[in-house]
């Protein structure tokens, strides 16, 4: 049976997402935390970045250039990318409960 481009799209994006929470280590809970749709804007967001900072010479004084600073580690620290309290600690617990 054949797979169709849109479900091919979907299973590597969902690849790249994985891989994506293995790259965040110890902001995992953070990451988890936020919705799936939040997850792959940072995810895209993420990889356009990386994609301008490997192909693309700027300024340093520019947007872009700041923009290709962002690495999985501190990518957290932006506004618009934070959880609710209740998710943040649901999510903890969930942690905690799967490793023991």
């Amino acid at each position: 049976m054949m797979i169709s481009e849109k479900e091919k799209k979907r299973r590597q994006h969902e690849k790249e997402l994985k891989s994506f929470k293995n790259k965040l280590g110890s902001n995992i809970v953070w990451f988890d935390s936020l919705s799936k749709r939040k997850q792959y804007d940072i995810l895209f967001r993420w990889k356009s970045e990386k994609y301008i900072k490997k192909n693309v010479t700027v300024p340093k004084r520019s947007l872009s250039y700041k923009l290709s600073k962002i690495y999985p580690a501190n990518i957290k620290h932006y506004r618009r990318y934070k959880p609710s309290i209740v998710d943040l600690r649901q999510t903890t617990i969930d942690l905690l409960l799967n490793k023991k």
